[in-house]
This record gives structure tokens, C-alpha cells and sequence, in this order.
């Protein structure tokens, strides 16, 4: 539980909402408080270093607390500058963290927190998109290769630093924390999907079903998004340039097509790739009136908003959250700039989902602070995964069962007359 420490006057409401906000995380986060706290307060994080580079808001801020009730000089810093929350910052900082970030920043104020958080040199670094990864290695090198550990979120940083493995510039263990099962199968699928819609739907007002939309990319997050919109009667079109995921829509009952069709007829059009301008000027040539853009996907770069800046006659904001570019007879409607729209327009994920997400960041951590570990990346050992599977399960008063030694396969006997 989060308690409110000395503060002005004039700070004391903002610190109190985001005291409140991440005690209420605390309520219903019960792999954390349980499994985690319990490993990592077993002395070993004491005087580590650990930057926390996730969207700032309630739950990257009680992972920030856990790790720091175990003994840890956490650094906090925003992944994303439309994302931070003024009241959580305000929070941390209240119970004496550091955190170098503030909220309605842009790219370029971004930066300059990223900096500062590398200047504080980290030893280990829970990432999101390897942003923070990246600059390190572009901007301070020589702490680049000081780093002893980095635990990556994302299927996007992932991507990075295998990037940076194969080309021979990666001198650190990286966690992909994202390729956990117990992150990309919940928190993917269940947490995007389900915080996608709900955002776009608060801030539009507009209904789903019976409409046509389409998502772009189908990985767990696409897909994620595409079943919560088909349960809700949506007509769902996806866009993938995989043959295999794009098989898979198919066979899950989407319509798959190529993106200038998907989009022409589209009420609303969701990016989930994970990439930069999933939709473009092809696509904005052939938008339908009064369409909806909503970014799920990593980079604000998913929309190309400056293109379509370019290429708008003129530009309004005709709600909040809601960017309207005219382009002769058309409207085309922006949601949170770009941004991802379930962090900057929404709440983000489920506290129940980013228990398990973090549970498995703040154990890949303990992880990578305990076990000698060669450089490269490397997936979330089973049993650490396993592991905050039961947790849940047994919080849901589930006890699954367990197999009985004859049903076990008798082929080690066949092994036996071979030899």
C-alpha cells in the first residue's frame, strides 16, 4: 500500500489521485504481491540499479514500487510521451523515486527523459520497444556495454534486439519477456484486444455492431482486437502480409484481404502491427467519409499522420482525442494523435492482465540478476513461467490436475530395447 509522504499543498490532490490509482492496482494484483514479492525480496536486488522504461502509468508504477520495496534503486522513465500520467509521476515521486519523465510531453522532451535515465546508469533495464536499449547503445556506448541485463515487453523490441544479436551488437543477455507465455497469450490478446475497442468506443461514442472494420496485422494483438470485434457483431476485415497469419484469419472466419480494399468501406480501421505507417497514402486516398484511425501497435508511427497532415485541406479537433483532417469531401478522424489509443485514451490493459505481464518482468529481472547468462536473448525459462500460471490459477481458487504416472508415454522403455 502506497502511503502519501510530505508534499506542498498544491500538490497534494495530484498526489493523492495517483496514490489512489496505484493502490487500487494493488488490490487486484495478486501474482505480484504474492509470487513476486516473495522472490525478490530474497535480498539479492538490494543497491541494483533497474530503469523502468514501460507506458508510466498505475501498474508500471507498482512494479516500480515492488522492485523498490525489495531493495532496488529503481529509475522510472515513460515509454511513450502521450502516455505518462501527471498524477502516478507525482506519486513515485512522493515516496522518493526517481523518475525522469512529466506527462503531455512530445518526441522531443521524450528524448531528452530517455537521456537523462541512461545518465543515471542503470545496470539492468526492463524495456518497452527497446527504446531506452537503443539509445543507450546509439548515444552513451560505452554504458551500452556495462549493461548486465535487459527484460524487453514487446514483440517490437524483441525484433530489435535480435536485430542487434544478429549484426553482432548486442554484449548484454536480453530477455524477451514478450515471447513468455504468460505475457503474449493474455496480455496481447486479451489486454489489447479487449482495452483497444473499449477506448475507441469511449472516445467516439460510436457503436460496432453490424459495421465493417478493419484491422491491420494479425499477430496476438490483431487478433486479439479482430475476436472482440467480431463477438461484438463487427463485419472484421484484416490486413497481413504473412501467409501464415494471414491463413489463420481465414480459418478463424475474418475476411483477409489486401489493405486498399479492407479500408475502402471501413467504419473504423485499427493498426496492430507493431511497425511504422501501417496505413499510408494509398489508404488515405481511398478512406470512406467520417472514418475512424485507432493505432494499437507500437509506434505512433502506425497512422502517418504527418502525411496526412500534408495532404488535409484543413484540420479541427471536433471532440477530445479526436483529430479531424478534411481532405476535400472526406473527414478523416484521428484518434489520440496517433498514439496507442488503449494507454492514451483509455485506461491500458487490465490490472488483472499486467499481473501477469509484470510478474513476468519482475521475475525475468530477479532472473537476470541471479543466473550467469551469456549474451544474446533469451526466452523466460518454463518453470519461472509455469510458475505465475499456478500463482493465478490458485488466486482464482483453480487447482488443476495432475497427470498420474500411467498415463505418462512408455517410450523410454522402447529406448531401453533399442540400446
Amino acid at each position: 500500500m502506497v502511503e502519501l509522504g510530505h508534499n506542498s499543498t498544491s500538490h497534494l490532490t495530484l498526489v493523492n489521485e495517483g496514490i489512489d490509482r496505484i493502490n487500487w492496482v494493488d488490490r487486484y494484483s495478486p501474482v505480484l504481491n504474492g509470487l513476486v514479492r516473495k522472490s525478490v525480496n530474497d535480498g539479492t536486488l538490494k543497491g541494483v540499479r533497474i530503469a523502468v522504461v514501460v507506458h508510466l502509468e498505475a501498474k508500471t508504477a507498482f512494479l516500480a514500487s515492488i522492485l523498490a520495496d525489495a531493495g532496488a534503486e529503481v529509475i522510472v522513465a515513460g515509454s511513450n510521451p502521450l502516455t505518462t500520467n501527471g498524477s502516478v509521476v507525482e506519486a513515485l515521486r512522493n515516496r522518493g523515486m526517481t523518475v525522469v519523465a512529466e506527462p503531455d510531453g512530445n518526441m522531443q522532451s521524450w528524448e531528452q527523459e530517455l537521456l537523462a535515465a541512461a545518465d543515471l546508469q542503470p545496470e539492468y533495464v526492463i524495456d518497452d520497444g527497446a527504446e531506452l536499449t537503443m539509445r543507450i547503445g546509439m548515444y552513451r556506448p560505452e554504458l551500452f556495454k556495462k549493461l548486465k541485463g535487459v527484460s524487453e515487453e514487446t514483440t517490437t523490441g524483441t525484433a530489435r534486439l535480435y536485430a542487434m544479436k544478429d549484426a553482432g551488437l548486442l554484449p548484454f543477455p536480453a530477455l524477451t519477456a514478450n515471447d513468455a507465455r504468460c505475457k503474449h497469450l493474455f496480455d496481447n490478446r486479451y489486454g489489447t484486444g479487449q482495452t483497444t475497442l473499449q477506448a475507441v468506443l469511449r472516445l467516439t461514442n460510436k457503436r460496432v455492431a453490424g459495421i465493417q472494420l478493419a484491422v491491420i496485422g494479425y499477430g496476438y494483438v490483431g487478433r486479439g482486437i479482430a475476436e472482440y470485434a467480431k463477438k461484438m457483431g463487427a463485419q472484421v476485415h484484416i490486413v497481413e502480409t504473412d501467409p501464415v497469419r494471414a491463413l489463420e484469419a481465414h480459418f478463424d472466419g475474418m475476411i483477409v484481404g489486401k489493405s486498399i480494399d479492407a479500408v475502402h468501406d471501413a467504419s473504423i480501421v485499427v493498426t496492430a502491427t507493431g511497425g511504422m505507417r501501417a496505413i499510408g497514402k494509398p489508404e488515405f486516398d481511398v478512406l470512406p467519409h467520417d472514418v475512424v484511425l485507432a493505432n494499437a501497435g507500437h509506434h505512433d508511427l502506425e497512422v502517418d499522420v504527418a502525411t496526412l497532415a500534408e495532404m488535409a485541406d484543413s484540420i479541427s479537433e471536433k471532440r477530445s482525442q479526436i483529430t479531424t483532417y478534411h481532405l476535400g469531401d472526406r473527414d478523416i478522424n484521428v484518434l489520440s494523435g496517433g498514439a496507442l489509443v488503449n494507454i492514451a485514451g483509455g485506461s491500458g490493459h487490465p490490472i488483472e492482465i499486467m499481473d501477469l505481464t509484470f510478474a513476468v518482468q519482475g521475475l525475468g529481472a530477479h532472473h537476470l540478476v541471479n543466473t550467469p547468462m551469456e549474451p544474446g536473448v533469451h526466452i523466460l525459462p518454463k518453470h519461472i513461467d509455469d510458475s505465475i500460471a499456478e500463482a493465478k490459477l490458485h488466486s482464482l481458487g483453480i487447482f488443476p490436475d495432475n497427470p498420474r504416472p500411467e498415463q505418462e508415454d512408455d517410450f523410454r522403455e522402447w529406448l531401453k530395447g533399442m540400446a
